[in-house]
C-alpha cells in the first residue's frame, strides 16, 4: 500500500503532457510534410523521457492553444482558403486523448497562430494579414466569426514584406493584445471596448526597424518590457513601457557569430523565472540564450548551441524550468535539452522521431 501511495505521488509531481502541431500535406512551409496531426506526448520531468500517446488527425495543425482551465484544445488548419480550411476545438479527455467539440470556417490564408484572451479565439493568418475572433461557449465550442481585423501596408524586403504578414497574436495588460506583423515591422496593439471589440490603440504600437521582419514576441511579467524576435535579419528589439508607450532601447543578433548562409529567425520564450531570454533560429539551427537584466530588460547573450536537428520551427519550456524541448521541423525530430538554472546553458540529453513537428504546447 505505501509503496503504492509513493508510486501515484511520484506520477503526479513528475509526468506532464505535451502536444505537437505539424504539417501534414503538400503545400505547407515544409520539404517533406508527413506530420500524423496533433501529437500527444508525456513526458516525464525527473528523466527528460518523452512517451508517445496518440495522435488526434487533422490536415496541417501547425499551431494549438489550451484554454486555461486545461479543458480544451484549439488548432488551426493552415492553409490556403480555397481549400476550405477550418478552426477546431476539442475537448481534453483522460491521458490527453482529444474529442471534436465544433470547428468553425477560417477566413483568410495560412492561419499561424492562435491565442485565448477575453474568452476569445484569435487567430493571426499570415498570406492574407488578418485576424478572426471566434467568440468561445460555456461548454467550449466556438461560434461564428465576431470580427475580423485587417492589416493594410508593407516593408522594404520587396519578396517578403509585398503586404501585411500577422504572424502573432499576444495579449498583455488584461484587455489588450498585439499583432505581430512580419509585413510591417510592427506589434499592432488593440484594445477591446465595451462591445467586447477589438479597436486599435496606436499609442501602444510597436515599431522595430524597417525590412527586420517581426515574427513573434514575449513580455516581462510586469509587461513593463517586450521583446521582439525579427525573422529577417536576425535581431532581437528590446522595448520598454512608458506613459508614452514603447520605446526601442536595445538591439542585438541571435545568429551565431561567422554564420554567412540563409537564416530564419523562428520562435522566441521567456524562461518561467524570468531570468532568460530564448530564441530558435532555422539555417543555422541553433538555439540562442539570453540573460535578462531585471532592471532595465536588456539582455546579453549567454550562449548558442545547436537545436540537434534540421529547421527549429519552434520550442518550449516545461512550467518547472528545468527542461527545453525542441520541435526540429525537417530532421523529423524531437530534441529535448536540459536547462541550467543558473547560466541558462543547454545541455543535449535525448531526441525523438516523429515526423514535422512544428509547435509544442504543454498541458
Amino acid at each position: 500500500m505505501f509503496k503504492s501511495v509513493i508510486s501515484h505521488f511520484f506520477l503526479l509531481n513528475s509526468i506532464m503532457i505535451f502536444y505537437t502541431g505539424s504539417y501534414t500535406q503538400e503545400g505547407a512551409p515544409a520539404i517533406d510534410p508527413i506530420g500524423k496531426g496533433i501529437g500527444c506526448f508525456q513526458f516525464n520531468t525527473e528523466t527528460g523521457q518523452i512517451v508517445p500517446l496518440h495522435y488526434t488527425k487533422q490536415g496541417n495543425p501547425s499551431y494549438v492553444a489550451i484554454s486555461e482551465n486545461k479543458k480544451y484544445l484549439y488548432a488551426v488548419e493552415e492553409m490556403f482558403e480555397e481549400l476550405d480550411p477550418q478552426i477546431y476545438a476539442y475537448c481534453i479527455g483522460d491521458n490527453g486523448q482529444l474529442t471534436l467539440l465544433n470547428s468553425q470556417k477560417l477566413i483568410g490564408d495560412y492561419a499561424c497562430h492562435i491565442t485565448i484572451t477575453q474568452q476569445q479565439l484569435v487567430v493571426a493568418n499570415y498570406v492574407s494579414g488578418n485576424v478572426i475572433v471566434y467568440p468561445i461557449s460555456d461548454d467550449g465550442s466556438l461560434g461564428e466569426i465576431k470580427q475580423i481585423i485587417q492589416h493594410k501596408g508593407k516593408g522594404p524586403n520587396v519578396e517578403r514584406q509585398e503586404a501585411a504578414h500577422a504572424h502573432m497574436v499576444y495579449p498583455f495588460d488584461s484587455d489588450k493584445l498585439f499583432v505581430v506583423d512580419l509585413g510591417l515591422d510592427k506589434a499592432v496593439c488593440y484594445q477591446m471596448n465595451d462591445s467586447l471589440q477589438w479597436v486599435a490603440i496606436p499609442k501602444y504600437n510597436i515599431k522595430i526597424e524597417a525590412g527586420a521582419g517581426a515574427r513573434h514576441m514575449v513580455m516581462s511579467a510586469n509587461e513593463q518590457f517586450a521583446y521582439i524576435l525579427s525573422e529577417l535579419k536576425g535581431e532581437l528589439f528590446v522595448a520598454q513601457k512608458d506613459d508614452k508607450g514603447f520605446s526601442i532601447t536595445q538591439k542585438l543578433s541571435f545568429v551565431p557569430k561567422g554564420y554567412t548562409g540563409i537564416f530564419g529567425g523562428a520562435a522566441i520564450r521567456i524562461h518561467p523565472s524570468g531570468k532568460f531570454i530564448f530564441t530558435s533560429c532555422r539555417g543555422t539551427d541553433s538555439i540562442s540564450v539570453f540573460k535578462v537584466n531585471e532592471e532595465n530588460g536588456k539582455l546579453s547573450l549567454a550562449g548558442h548551441y545547436g537545436s540537434a536537428g534540421k529547421t527549429p520551427r519552434d520550442f518550449n519550456i516545461d512550467p518547472s524550468g528545468q527542461w527545453l524541448i525542441v520541435a526540429n521541423q525537417d530532421s523529423n525530430s524531437l530534441a529535448v535539452f536540459k536547462i541550467d538554472s543558473d547560466t541558462g546553458k543547454l545541455s543535449n540529453t535525448a531526441s525523438y522521431d516523429v515526423e514535422t513537428p512544428v509547435n509544442i504546447s504543454w498541458l
